[in-house]
């Protein structure tokens, strides 16, 4: 399929390791001009130069989403080189994992909020009007699925909180953006071989080989492929989601969980 998207500047937030990368990776591969921001200035560049060597074209912003000025900064700093970012990947982090009686800091909830959709409205601010101005623009946020649907057996009460409202953020901002060749989804990762993912079911459940955690996927976590999901599987959907051709794909909410999910609708 053509993408449709060479030349343009896409700037991937955690575009460093995991999903990310392996969307930068994509959309460079697809013609775009990739601008990586990660927080980590060793790893940004090792991704900048893996891409490279692949003969995409890429550049390293190191910064801090959650940072306006830093943001900002990175914002000018991908403009001057690549022109305004009309691809947009947005993706947050915070692990506070715990049940609602182990969380007694009442701060954490608002730090959680501040990471998870305080970041993707600053993100949005900061880009939505040269997309606007261009009349073409593609946001995409890297969620998770127990944002729509809480997993039991995954004790993480401050992100059961704070993840829904990104959702109805971008919903809303999807809507009002549309008319303008803006579109806005999100796409809701299930259990991906990721560092983090593999580290929380080491240090938390106890799973470290590939069979204790195909066991756990099928019997506990209930996920019909019973295996993780790779990296790649998510990006390739994530790049389609920029390109050209899914430009009447908006507001949407798209699982990628092998099977997790249990409702048909």
């Amino acid at each position: 399929m053509h993408f449709g998207i060479e030349g343009r500047s896409a700037l991937v937030v955690g575009g460093s390791k995991g999903i990310g990368f392996e969307v930068a990776k994509m959309l460079a591969a697809e013609g775009a001009r990739v601008a990586v921001l990660a927080r980590t200035k060793a790893d940004v560049d090792a991704s900048v130069e893996a891409i490279r060597a692949e003969g995409g074209t890429a550049l390293g912003v190191p910064a801090d989403v959650s940072n306006p000025q830093g943001l900002a900064d990175a914002i000018e700093a991908v403009t001057a080189e690549h022109g305004a970012p009309l691809i947009v990947i947005g993706q947050a982090k915070y692990q506070r994992p715990g049940d609602f009686a182990d969380i007694a800091d009442i701060n954490v909830y608002r730090e959680s909020f501040e990471a998870h959709t305080m970041s993707q409205v600053l993100l949005l601010q900061a880009v939505l009007p040269a997309m606007g101005e261009a009349g073409w623009g593609r946001f995409v946020h890297i969620g998770s699925a127990t944002a729509k649907e809480p997993a039991g057996n995954i004790h993480h009460a401050v992100a059961n909180t704070s993840r829904p409202s990104t959702i109805g953020l971008l919903k809303t901002v999807s809507d009002e953006y549309a008319q303008y060749g803006i579109t806005v989804n999100t796409v809701a990762p299930g259990w991906i071989e990721t560092e983090n993912s593999l580290a929380y079911l080491d240090q938390h459940l106890g799973t470290s080989s590939e069979e204790d955690r195909r066991d756990f996927l099928l019997a506990q976590a209930r996920v019909p492929a019973g295996r993780m999901g790779k990296p790649h599987e998510i990006a390739s959907l994530i790049a389609y989601l920029c390109s050209d051709p899914a430009g009447y794909l908006t507001g949407n909410w798209i699982e990628v969980d092998g099977g997790l999910h249990r409702s048909a609708f």
